[in-house]
């Protein structure tokens, strides 16, 4: 997810700078070597020579990551393109609320972290603890 959000940003701050949506994703792919990178490297060069159309490319790139973030980025490319909206600013939403849900996902992460630290600490160390204590009392209370 984050790797999305990276994309968003590269291209909006491309679209920003005065490059064409083409220009500003070729300009991310270039400097990317990541999955996503070389996936829309391959959607840019398809509907570049005419093979699928922008939005069935951004489609499958969507399909084949596996990434609902990439579906909303579709869709929001093909609505501000189709509209004549405008793209930076559409983009800098969908940066917004990918960067938001990518830091909800970590935290829930961070809130599940004590649950699973249970069972190392349950399993590993309170057996070691309890021998620890109770194994000197049992040896003293034989000597005795």
């Amino acid at each position: 997810m984050g790797e999305v959000a990276e994309m968003t940003d590269i291209v909006r701050l491309g679209l920003s700078a005065g490059l064409s949506f083409d220009a500003s994703l070729s300009l991310y792919c270039e400097g990317r070597s990541g999955e996503l990178a070389q996936l829309m490297e391959k959607a840019l060069f398809c509907w570049q020579v005419g093979v699928t159309s922008r939005d069935e490319a951004l489609d499958r790139v969507a399909q084949d990551a596996g990434v609902r973030a990439l579906g909303s980025f579709a869709a929001a490319v093909s609505q501000a393109l189709e509209l004549g909206a405008p793209l930076a600013e559409t983009l800098e939403g969908q940066g917004r609320e990918m960067r938001a849900a990518h830091r909800a996902h970590v935290e829930r992460e961070i809130e599940r972290a004590p649950v699973k630290l249970l069972i190392p600490t349950g399993t590993l160390i309170l057996p070691a603890l309890l021998l620890s204590i109770v194994g000197p009392l049992l040896a003293a209370a034989d000597m005795v």
